[in-house]
């Protein structure tokens, strides 16, 4: 049976107001890193797509779901030639019915409801303590005057449409004659055709990891100075030949120049399942091209050189030491690989999600020697090998110090001499969170504690603040006594009082 669109309602996911085209506006161009790298060798130029003028068009904006979003985008959908002759197809099969499935094009849901208002370009709900982003909003589309009046009729007549043509038609409540900097255009069966707009290389370094928390594969734009409320979608190009759309939240992060995304089942860091339906194909292809969509203004083009690794046979592992003691001659962590024909050797060590240098690390018979400049900490070594995806695990180098050796006076932290040779400054670079009075820092504003709210020398900075959104979160803002508690991995658990 063929599915049926309403001519009268909207899904809810497209119920916004519309508005009229807005002017072009200024582009704003402002990440755990990988062992691939690659440099795109194009010069900075702008390539104008052809323009379609505005004399047989109305321009507006409207909320436009993933599957239709990218469906133009990945397969090359020009507009309709003949605009000015154009009626509805309200017939023609619907082209994007074989993406929006489950896994493919579809919603984004996530547990948590806190990230979502900020990817301002998306069509986004907040549902009970989750969330849901369902496609791109305020999307700038052309429509051929003759196709607009035709589609019209057929909503007033209460007609309906095997494809979302009417549905997109009747949320446009506003038109305009003037050109957008960059827009879609609607065709008669339905489809939204790709960007058409100027395009501007960028001449970046991209690299890509396959560990990340939050799938497979992890892309890092260096450099890429962007806001995420700029950003509609982004589009990858393979050699191959192939194109994939990203989503928000899930593959296209607060920092746009961070994007993960997942061939194969995956669960990520805060317990989402991560849709990987559309990504089945990529391992094994090299990504030539990132592509981001921008609103109202001129879209970044980056070329790259970017394999996307096997995933590792089910039969691939690491195990290793969960722990191990601190040692300045030389801390030791033992592991153990199991893989069939591929090699796998150390290839990064990560700390704090920043990689730490592995010049001095020595590999003999499965042990991992370490140089004294890896302080006590939470580590995530890496091995890797040219065909397949990494393996890794993570262990606590342990400082092996105890509570009764750090002393807090006149607010101020300090540490014994030690056999170790650690020092305070050692032990506030490890937080990993903090608790003052009743108020929480974990994450990100936990591992930045130790810096923020202290010194170099161990004294309290009184005048600690986050800076979030534009706005100043003060640490201590008020006169009087704060109880702390501090963790810091390899480090026993501190409780302090500041007073102010």
């Amino acid at each position: 049976m063929k599915r049926r669109y309403l001519s009268i309602l909207a899904p809810a996911a497209l119920a916004l107001v519309i508005t009229g085209c807005g002017k072009a506006a200024d582009k704003s161009m402002s990440a755990e890193s990988s062992s691939v790298q690659s440099e795109s060798s194009s010069e900075e130029s702008k390539e104008a797509k052809s323009d379609i003028g505005n004399e047989n068009y109305v321009y507006a904006k409207i909320n436009v779901p993933y599957a239709d979003y990218y469906y133009g985008e990945i397969n090359n959908i020009e507009p309709e030639a003949d605009p000015e002759k154009l009626t509805a197809k309200l017939d023609a099969a619907d082209p994007a019915a074989a993406i929006r499935d489950d896994g493919n094009y579809d919603a984004v849901s996530s547990v948590t409801n806190k990230k979502v208002e900020k990817f301002t370009t998306a069509i986004s709900e907040v549902v009970g303590d989750g969330s849901t982003i369902s496609g791109v909003k305020e999307v700038n589309v052309a429509i051929s005057k003759s196709l607009y009046e035709d589609a019209k009729k057929a909503i007033e007549e209460k007609k309906e449409s095997t494809n979302p043509l009417l549905t997109f038609v009747a949320e446009i409540t506003e038109t305009t004659d003037k050109v957008p900097a960059e827009y879609k255009v609607l065709n008669s069966d339905g489809t939204i055709s790709k960007t058409v707009g100027n395009t501007v290389k960028n001449d970046l370094k991209s690299t890509i990891t396959t560990t990340s928390n939050y799938g497979n594969y992890q892309i890092d734009v260096k450099d890429l100075e962007l806001e995420v409320g700029n950003v509609q979608g982004v589009v990858f190009e393979t050699k191959e030949g192939k194109k994939y759309g990203m989503e928000h939240l899930e593959n296209i992060w607060l920092s746009p120049a961070e994007l993960a995304f997942a061939a194969a089942p995956f669960t990520e860091n805060h317990g989402n399942a991560v849709s990987y339906i559309r990504y089945q194909d990529l391992p094994g292809q090299t990504i030539s091209k990132i592509t981001y969509l921008l609103k109202d203004a001129d879209d970044i083009e980056i070329d790259t050189d970017l394999f996307c690794k096997l995933l590792a046979p089910e039969n691939y592992s690491v195990k290793g030491d969960e722990s191990a003691n601190y040692s300045k001659d030389g801390s030791q962590i033992k592991f153990e690989i199991t893989s069939d024909d591929s090699k796998y050797n150390i290839g990064r060590i990560v700390s704090r999600k920043k990689d730490v240098d592995i010049a001095n690390v020595k590999e003999e018979n499965g042990t991992l020697v370490l140089p004294k400049e890896l302080v006590p900490g939470k580590y995530q070594f890496i091995f890797t090998n040219d065909k397949y995806a990494d393996l890794n695990f993570s262990a606590v180098i342990n400082s092996n110090l105890n509570a009764e050796q750090f002393h807090f006076e006149n607010n101020t932290l300090t540490l014994d001499e030690n056999e170790a040779g650690l020092t305070v400054k050692d032990y506030l670079n490890a937080t990993s969170s903090a608790k003052v009075n009743d108020k929480e820092y974990k994450g990100g504003k936990g591992r930045k504690f130790g810096k923020v709210a202290f010194n170099e020398d161990g004294s309290i900075n009184l005048d600690a603040k986050y800076s979030s959104d534009g706005k100043d979160e003060p640490v201590f803002a008020e006169a009087g006594t704060y109880t702390i508690v501090l963790s810091a991995d390899g480090y026993p658990d501190l409780t302090i009082e500041v007073t102010k």
